[in-house]
């Protein structure tokens, strides 16, 4: 009974050792002017010093292999930087070089579905358009180009037109 206790105990001992935190405080400062690459490290990692201060020749490295290198030499310390920031939505990254686009409708009204296609762009807009109430004008951010919208009414296609976005001019497309 007595060696099952002590192996429990063993066991959780271990495990809460193994879930211990690391922190740091240190003060860094890395210059890089593509010659030489110069790292500086002062501060603590989980209450070690550390001090580090070296200069590389990296005249013949390319951007790729100085950053390689500077990340070896921080994981090397236990210092490794944060994980690289997530990737730009879309939209987001997509969002340069765009213009407002209007879209007009006075006579729409029931069921009303908008379909917009052009190179690499894609958007379908779906409502119900109540008396007294309008689902337009609404504006879209489009890159210019050519595109063709498809205007249903009721389940009905009524029209496919093309129309062109054109930079640095006001953009209305007038449905129906």
């Amino acid at each position: 009974m007595k060696l099952l206790l002590s192996l429990f105990l063993l066991g959780a001992s271990l495990v809460a050792t193994a879930q211990t935190s690391t922190y740091s405080t240190t003060h860094s400062q890395i210059n890089d002017d593509d010659k030489t690459l110069s790292i500086q490290i002062d501060g603590q990692r989980n209450g070690q010093p550390i001090k580090y201060n070296r200069t590389f020749n990296v005249a013949s490295l390319n951007k790729t292999e100085r950053e390689a290198l500077k990340n070896r030499v921080l994981d090397s310390l236990g210092l490794g930087e944060a994980p690289p920031t997530p990737p730009v939505p879309l939209a987001a990254a997509t969002a340069t070089n765009q213009t407002k686009v209007t879209f007009v409708c006075p006579t729409c009204s029931g069921k009303t579905k908008l379909a917009i296609n052009g190179d690499g762009y894609s958007l379908e807009r779906e409502l119900t358009i109540k008396k007294d109430k309008t689902g337009f004008p609404f504006v879209v951010d489009m890159k210019p180009g050519k595109y063709i919208y498809t205007y249903w009414q009721n389940g009905v296609e009524q029209m496919q037109l093309p129309f062109t976005v054109k930079a640095g001019e006001p953009n209305e497309v007038i449905v129906k």
